[in-house]
Order: C-alpha cells, then sequence, then structure tokens
C-alpha cells in the first residue's frame, strides 16, 4: 500500500525569552493530530509491506517535521518549495492543489483534521476534490479489513460511523493516537537524509478568500469597579441601585396594536430615530 501523510506547520506560536520576557514568533510543529496520522501512516504500511510518504508545502524551515517523519519510520520525504506555509494558503484550496500536483500514484492521503493555527481543516477535502479520490474527514480509528481500509468517524451523540474507503481516498483524523519515539540512530540519521524539493506554484483557483476573521468576537474592555468595599463594588457591577424602567404589560392588543408599542418603546430608548 502506497501511503501519504500530508504535513502542515503552524506559524503563529509565541516565543518568550525566559531571561528578558521579551516575546517573538516561534514554530509550533505539527499538531497531535498531524503526529497521530503519521502514525496511522506507518502501521498500516507495516501491517501492509507498503511504504509512506512525508510531503509538506513551504519554505526550508518546514523540513524540521519532514526529518521528524523520517526518523519515527517514514520512507521518503518531499517539500514543495512555497514562500509562504501550507496553513497560508489553505483557505482557498492553494495548498492542496499544490501537493496533489507533487503526488505520485497513491492509494492512501492520511492528515490530521486541522491545522494549529485556527485553520478550516479545509485543505483534506479540497485535496481529495484535486486527486479525484473519495474522503473521510475527522476519523478517530483507522484499520484493516481484508486489504481494505476501515475508518471510523466521530458522530453527535456518542454514534461512530464506519467506512470502508476505496482506492485512492483523503483521510484526516483527529489527535489521539501518540507518535511512537524515533531511537536516536533513526534521529541522526534523518538529519542527513535526502529530502527531495519540487518547485510550487500558486494555482488558480475558483475560490476567493474575501476576509478571514476571529472565531469568535473580542471581549469589550469595561473599567474596573470603584468602590471602596466588596458591597459598593458588587452593587456598581450589577447596578442593583440603578434606576430602571419598570416592566410595562400592555393589552390584549392586536398586532398592529402591539407593534405600535414595541416601535415606541425601542424609539424611548434609541434603538430608532
Amino acid at each position: 500500500m502506497r501511503i501519504a501523510v500530508a504535513l502542515s506547520r503552524s506559524w503563529q506560536g509565541v516565543e518568550v525569552d525566559l531571561l528578558t520576557g521579551a516575546l517573538g514568533t516561534a514554530h509550533r510543529g505539527e499538531t497531535p493530530a498531524e503526529h497521530a496520522a503519521l502514525e496511522h501512516a506507518l502501521r498500516l504500511a507495516e501491517l501492509t509491506g507498503g511504504s509512506v510518504h512525508a510531503i509538506t508545502a513551504g519554505p526550508p524551515e518546514t523540513e524540521r517535521g519532514l526529518r521528524d517523519a523520517l526518523a519515527a519510520g517514514a520512507d521518503r520525504a518531499t517539500r514543495v518549495d512555497l514562500d509562504a506555509p501550507l496553513n497560508s494558503l489553505a483557505h482557498n484550496g492553494s495548498a492542496a492543489g499544490c501537493l496533489a500536483r507533487a503526488l505520485p500514484e497513491i492509494d492512501l492521503v492520511l492528515c490530521g483534521d486541522r491545522s494549529g493555527d485556527g485553520g478550516t481543516g479545509a485543505t483534506p477535502a479540497f485535496l481529495a476534490a484535486h486527486l479525484d479520490a473519495a474522503q473521510a474527514l475527522g476519523v478517530v480509528h483507522v484499520e484493516l479489513d481484508g486489504g481494505r481500509v476501515l475508518v471510523h468517524r466521530r458522530l453527535d451523540g456518542g454514534g461512530r460511523e464506519v467506512l470502508r474507503m476505496p482506492r485512492p481516498a483523503v483521510v484526516s483524523v483527529e489527535g489521539g493516537l501518540r507518535l511512537r519515539r524515533a531511537a536516536l540512530p533513526a534521529v541522526l540519521a534523518a538529519q542527513e537524509a535526502e529530502i527531495t524539493v519540487v518547485p510550487g506554484s500558486r494555482p488558480d483557483t475558483d475560490v476567493d478568500v474575501i476576509s478571514t476573521r476571529p472565531r469568535t468576537p473580542r471581549a469589550r474592555a469595561y473599567p474596573p469597579p470603584s468602590g471602596d468595599t466588596a458591597h459598593h463594588r458588587v452593587l456598581e457591577l450589577t447596578g442593583a441601585l440603578v434606576d430602571r424602567t419598570p416592566p410595562t404589560v400592555v393589552g390584549p392588543l392586536d398586532p398592529a396594536e402591539a407593534a405600535d408599542e414595541l416601535l415606541g418603546y425601542l424609539r424611548r430608548h434609541g434603538y430608532r430615530g
């Protein structure tokens, strides 16, 4: 079985200088989900006598993850040479197009379900489309059944969906399976191993990224309470002694009168001009 593992590298880590406290950027490395994908690939290769091909897209700094994969047991590694990391191209499918063109004939591609820097998790689906392959996303367990790959997907309500995958297939897995620890000789050999570098380009795509926003609204900053005692601070925070308009019960009213009453309330409180 010919298995590929698509790796990415987070570029939004924060590094703290322990002496000065200064903040800087750092590489987080691969996510637990990508380590799980690599471990699944290595186990399947051992059971089938297959090979594992680790691949990533980005500048030379991304080769660190490939060397870690070689140390763990991957047979070969390829880097698609790009100025931007795979994560920054993932939103519009460009990363998937670059990886798909660099992959040879393959039976199974394993990926992490999402990158570690707020990725959307869309790259595996785009990759399946570029390879014209079947896809299974959000997998928690991978096994063999008579030469076919069975994958278990987590469903809402504690259910499981078991799929028998054809070839080729793209499977994204959740983090949960720890990557094996590489032996010291393998780690040293991986530092000198050859990594195939292929030129990359930003392919044309029909998807245009309009904007990217935070996953949740930014928190509002409020001034702290200024009371002298805990009781006064609680009153200030809760507004318990602030004058309020008491609840008003009107009716029964017909729909038009009820609408007029609501609009009047909004005007009195400044919600409408």
